[in-house]
């Protein structure tokens, strides 16, 4: 279950009467239920307008929090549609981010009973990690995890042949290329300006992940540490590139997908 101090469940006493009235759910009332709470608002879908954006009874929009889907015109879009269609088709439970995005939007996890719709997506293939801060901090996780069987399986968006993954032995092969490389993180060297994830015992002819501080400044906006991926397999996602072995530089979390 996701619910923390950043988020807070939409159930004023007035809003739930509006919501009985059949009238607006979420319109003009702002998130502000107190730490703990257990309830869940339940709503219904009046529209599902992409793979990770829809509309509740009273006109409002929900963006699902930590994912984000293709857009129209792109691959698997409709596809993505089509699966969020499928699944809230009844009433839906919502826990939302007490921040709105750029466009309005209310942030949420939406679940059906015990399934947790964002989550269903990036097991399937049909939208990727996107992680932003503060609302994306207490999913960040579970996001990155839940992304992990559907990349390394390439199901759905992963198919295209920038998501062929190698593992660590054999990067150098994907030098100059957009790829994913598999692996076990050896240890982490936290260097003057850059720090460097280790996948073998010599860093000069190993595969290496780098983060520099623009890089390591977003782990930490989202409450994560690299050093916890010390001794985890996961998937590297970025550009092969050559400087003393083979190197992928990590600009985002999402970029390291730990596969346990």
């Amino acid at each position: 279950m996701i619910l923390t101090h950043r988020f807070r469940l939409s159930m004023v006493l007035a809003l739930l009467l509006a919501c009985l009235a059949g009238s607006s759910c979420l319109s003009g009332s702002q998130p502000q239920v107190a730490d703990g709470a257990k309830k869940r608002l339940s709503v219904h879908v009046t529209n599902v307008v992409d793979g990770d954006t829809m509309v509740v009874q009273g006109g409002d929009r929900i963006r699902f929090l930590g994912i984000d889907a293709p857009e129209k015109g792109e691959e698997y879009a409709d596809k993505a549609r089509e699966r969020v269609q499928e699944l809230v088709k009844g009433p839906v439970d919502l826990f939302l981010c007490e921040d709105k995005d750029d466009y309005g939007r209310y942030l949420g996890v939406v679940m059906i009973k015990d399934s947790n719709v964002n989550l269903t997506l990036l097991q399937e293939g049909l939208a990727r990690p996107m992680l932003i801060p503060p609302c994306g901090n207490p999913v960040a996780m579970d996001v990155l995890l839940a992304s992990g069987p559907a990349l390394l399986s390439r199901k759905g968006i992963y198919s295209g042949e920038s998501f062929e993954w190698v593992e660590h032995e054999n990067a150098r092969e994907k030098i100059g290329r957009q790829a994913v490389v598999r692996g076990r993180i050896l240890n982490l060297h936290r260097g003057k300006r850059a720090w460097h994830l280790n996948f073998g015992q010599d860093y000069k002819t190993d595969f290496t992940a780098v983060l520099f501080p623009e890089g390591r400044s977003h782990f930490r906006n989202l409450g994560l540490d690299p050093a916890d991926l010390v001794g985890r397999e996961v998937l590297v996602l970025g550009k092969v590139k050559e400087y003393d072995g083979p190197e992928i530089i990590i600009q985002r979390p999402e970029q390291i997908i730990p596969l346990q």
